[in-house]
């Protein structure tokens, strides 16, 4: 089990990659990936999501740096 904390974002983010990234490789609908990117960015909420495979979280997490998405990973 590991968990993805989406702390903040730099200025350049790739917001329609982001969204669609939790859409595919996460499985959240579009509408839930969408309001998770909303919350993250208009609100500046911290935001934990839980990933089973270990590899695919650190697989997220490595696209998410690339999309400018602040954060860190933590594995249980």
């Amino acid at each position: 089990m590991a968990k993805i904390i989406f702390e903040g974002w730099d200025v350049g983010m790739r917001k329609i990659p982001f969204t669609k990234l939790l859409n595919e490789k996460v499985g959240m609908s579009l509408s839930e990936a969408k309001r998770l990117k909303d919350r993250l960015v208009d609100n500046n909420e911290t935001i934990e999501i839980e990933i089973e495979d270990e590899s695919l979280a650190r697989e997220v997490w490595e696209d998410a740096k690339k999309l400018k998405v602040k954060g860190r990973l933590v594995i249980h």
